[in-house]
């Protein structure tokens, strides 16, 4: 069967009875019939990464650093996150038995604090944005002796499983494009990465095109393809609803804009408005609930495809990359509140007769 753990070849563990493993990967691969028949696209495939046991995509990575941090005797572990990975870091930790440190920005959202607290790792709240979080991380690291968690190698390692999974659902096929929302740029880095291994290896007869999805208010890599720079500059005070993708100066920045111009790929953003409608859209006509960091990559789909950028016959595969239990909130800014009623059946027939449940939400298109 399809997960993680089936490609054990491939990811630099020395020791395989020492894998800490929270049965991760296997996530469906959803042909989005509704949505693609709305935007004239026969084979858009939507890469469920929420099903993953905290919620997200990073559990891939996180099951090879811990592991390879066990391996290495680490007594500590130490990160910096916008919540996804300190909730993720802090499961694989517990099993692992590793005390966890963990810097997140503060307001980061209240469904990833739980998670984190919950498997209980050691959380900080750092009046600032991720990257100074991350510069401090490392410096805990360095002072400490504790293993620094994070983008880094062993994560890209471990996430690229994501690619290898995609191949195999699509029965042994590559997607023409691959969109996916872009942080610190690792998981859509290593996705690219993975299906690079399986052409490398023969499995398929070619590479995706990579395409980045960022937000107007956190958008340096889009800035820099845009400029056709190989580079980017790092932005400051980003701005954003999609809260997981809040990084101004992305880690592997560099690395996927290489991944895109090499693949003749394309980068483009959306702004806040656009991408909660976008994730109302993708639950309510595929059943698939993410945060807004999760559903970037369908928006920025659908803003292409509204833009005539892909052929009907294309082959895409978003990935949707967390729960959006990871950050309810969100999705209430456009929705109205429920109704409240007495307890009289009555009532219940005018809510139905009055067809009141039809409110519509703010800044709906068809309001």
């Amino acid at each position: 069967p399809i997960s993680a753990m089936k490609y054990m070849a491939f990811y630099p563990i020395d020791n395989f009875q020492s894998i800490i493993s929270l049965e991760e990967g296997g996530t469906p691969l959803i042909h989005a019939k509704n949505l693609g028949k709305k935007l004239g696209l026969k084979n858009l495939y939507i890469k469920n990464e929420g099903m993953n046991p905290t919620g997200v995509f990073k559990d891939r990575g996180t099951m090879v650093e811990i592991t390879k941090a066990k391996e290495l005797g680490a007594k500590a572990i130490c990160l910096a996150s916008t919540g996804n990975m300190a909730a993720s870091v802090a499961a694989y930790a517990s099993a692992a038995k590793i005390p966890c440190y963990v810097l997140v920005p503060e307001g980061t959202p209240i469904g990833k604090l739980a998670q984190t607290l919950t498997f209980g790792a050691r959380v900080i709240q750092i009046r600032s944005d991720y990257s100074r979080c991350a510069e401090l991380a490392a410096e805990m690291a360095k002072r400490f002796g504790y293993y620094l968690a994070g983008d880094y190698t062993f994560r890209t390692e471990g996430q690229k499983s994501q690619g290898y999974e995609i191949v195999e659902q699509l029965f042994w096929r590559s997607p023409d494009y691959i969109v996916c929302s872009v942080g610190n740029g690792t998981n859509l880095h290593a996705i690219a990465k993975g299906i690079k291994e399986f052409h490398q290896l023969g499995f398929i007869d070619k590479t995706p095109k990579i395409i980045i999805a960022q937000t107007t208010g956190c958008n340096p890599l889009v800035k820099a393809f845009r400029q056709k720079k190989t580079d980017f500059k790092a932005l400051q005070k980003p701005s954003t609803v999609a809260s997981a993708m809040a990084v101004g100066n992305p880690s592997d920045g560099r690395k996927i804009l290489e991944d895109v111009y090499e693949s003749k790929g394309f980068a483009e953003e959306v702004d806040d408005e656009y991408l909660l409608r976008a994730q109302q859209e993708l639950a309510r006509e595929e059943g698939v609930f993410q945060e807004p960091s999760g559903a970037l990559g369908y928006a920025v789909t659908k803003k292409l495809a509204t833009d005539g950028f892909f052929k009907p016959d294309d082959l895409i595969v978003v990935s949707a990359c967390g729960n959006g239990l990871k950050d309810p909130k969100a999705a209430l800014r456009i929705l109205p509140e429920p109704a409240t009623l007495e307890p009289d059946f009555a009532e219940i027939e005018r809510f139905i007769d009055q067809k009141l449940y039809a409110i519509k939400e703010s800044g709906s298109e068809d309001k």
